[in-house]
């Protein structure tokens, strides 16, 4: 298993094990950054699940994509994901098309409250076409790196991204908390979603674990 540990808690008064929180959203949204700094800001373990997959399958998610298909993907990541319905303090970072469908939703539900990490299209855009290497890891993504000319290469990401934020907005939607990732480092996020755990009861430090009752949120 793939897992961060962050092992100094910043909440002086959490005491006792937290729950978990799924982090949802588009590709190349932020959620392994923003993730990763949630997770020191609250003591909690992380886990990307990308990470887990190719972990248990000894392949790279490109490598699974091109070779076996997205089907075998995603029921990696399906099993994968029901794996961790008995985990406990982490914050887990999901793939954008991991909970695409009624089940999964709900079993990502069972494990924590989801967060959806809105980015927009054009920045989601600006960050892959920066760094080849970002859009050469995104099967979804990777024919674009043939592109030769620069402008159009990025038109042609925004366009994708767009379209798959369109399509997979209906899912998202369903979120139990709504974070906006646009144009904020991922520290500023993380800090955002931490006073909006709070603000809304998800965490409630009196009982020294995150609240059963998950409520929508949103910046």
């Amino acid at each position: 298993m793939v897992v961060i540990e962050n092992n100094s808690l910043s909440l002086s008064d959490v005491r006792h094990k937290l729950g978990n929180i799924i982090l949802t959203g588009a590709s190349g949204s932020g959620k392994s950054a923003i993730g990763q700094q949630i997770a020191k800001l609250l003591g909690l373990g992380f886990i990307d699940l990308d990470e887990l997959i190719e972990k248990a399958s000894g392949k790279k998610i490109e490598e699974i994509f091109s070779t076996d298909g997205e089907l075998v993907f995603r029921e990696y990541e399906a099993k994968l994901l029901s794996g961790l319905q008995n985990l406990r303090s982490h914050v887990i970072a999901v793939g954008g098309g991991a909970l695409l469908s009624n089940d999964a939703m709900a079993m990502a539900q069972r494990i924590g409250p989801v967060v959806w990490i809105q980015s927009s299209a054009g920045e989601i855009s600006r960050r892959l076409f920066r760094r080849i290497s970002e859009i050469e890891k995104r099967p979804l993504f990777r024919d674009l790196v043939s592109e030769e000319n620069h402008e159009m290469r990025r038109e042609k990401i925004r366009e994708r991204v767009q379209k798959m934020i369109d399509e997979r907005g209906p899912w998202y939607s369903q979120a139990d908390v709504v974070l906006d990732g646009s144009y904020v480092t991922p520290e500023m996020a993380a800090q955002h979603l931490k006073d909006i755990l709070f603000s809304e009861g998800i965490i409630k430090t009196d009982r020294n674990r995150f609240s059963s009752s998950q409520k929508k949120g949103s910046l």
